[in-house]
């Protein structure tokens, strides 16, 4: 059983399309568990009606992503079936994916077993072009990559080269989880990552247990880039740059950052030094650059 956990908040639009896609799989022994945190755009009412058996469960507006995820998994943990092999499917609902998307992800894990799967994503509005493909990172100095550069952000190049991708972390859209990685190492740290970093900390816990991180290339989840932070785009000013150092819906929020480094780096204050100093470098490349013309 694969149960599949999308925190939401007032993206009704964004979270039909979302359903609407993963009504249609072929592999069929999943649920999905939408956590609707305190939504004021009807989006509740909206899944009873058109999709009456998502598990909708309600929160007020303070759980973010972390508490909302771990809200889906403790619903998914106290009605399992312990005979059986149980999964875990984190998923955002600014994404959609193909119907044989949820068989993919589980051939993927059969083969590389003990393991996560994550899925690589391209542009939804550019389909061949791949945003994410796995990363790698030291523990030493911050220094990584983003591993789609290998196949020149080319989503047919990395089908053409490869099934899978081996990742040192694994972000929350579209990640499939055993059941038993929890039960190993814990939930979603909620308390030190109410928002961001949760996802690629819980992957960093589990490689650490143990298990692999792999990326099917062949389960590709689709996303709404223009949805996603602007931080990492042209599109940010200097003032909402900095204000990201302090703002908990920020990915660079310092203080996460440090508890990070201080948690999992093997250099601590060196690694977080350097992962600011990497931060701040990329945001200065981003902001010269000449933005091409579409």
């Amino acid at each position: 059983m694969i149960s599949i956990v999308i925190p939401v908040h007032n993206r009704l639009g964004f979270t039909r399309q979302c359903l609407a896609c993963l009504s249609v799989q072929t592999y069929r022994d999943f649920q999905v568990i939408v956590i609707d945190d305190g939504s004021t755009d009807g989006t509740s009412e909206m899944i009873h009606q058109e999709f009456p058996d998502v598990v909708v469960l309600r929160g007020d507006g303070n759980l973010w992503w972390a508490e909302a995820t771990n809200w889906g998994i403790r619903y998914a943990q106290q009605h399992q079936d312990k005979r059986q092999a149980n999964f875990v499917l984190t998923l955002n609902d600014d994404t959609y994916v193909k119907p044989d998307y949820l068989k993919t992800l589980l051939e993927t894990y059969q083969t590389h077993k003990p393991c996560l799967v994550g899925s690589v994503s391209v542009d939804s509005e550019q389909p061949n072009k791949l945003e994410y493909a796995g990363t790698t990172f030291d523990l030493y100095v911050a220094k990584g990559k983003h591993l789609a550069e290998n196949y020149n952000c080319d989503y047919r190049e990395l089908i053409r080269q490869t099934s899978y991708i081996e990742s040192d972390s694994l972000p929350g859209r579209g990640t499939l989880i055993p059941m038993r990685v929890f039960d190993e190492i814990g939930l979603f740290d909620s308390k030190n990552y109410i928002h961001y970093m949760a996802d690629i900390e819980l992957s960093v816990r589990a490689r650490k247990a143990g298990y692999r991180l792999i990326v099917s290339a062949k389960s590709p989840v689709s996303e709404f880039v223009s949805a996603t932070n602007s931080l990492v785009t042209h599109s940010a000013s200097w003032k909402e740059f900095w204000n990201g150092f302090t703002s908990f819906k920020s990915p660079t929020n310092l203080k996460i950052r440090y508890q990070f480094a201080i948690t999992h780096s093997r250099t601590k204050i060196i690694y977080f030094l350097f992962d600011i100093s990497r931060i701040c470098a990329g945001f200065i490349r981003r902001k010269l650059r000449p933005v091409k013309p579409i």
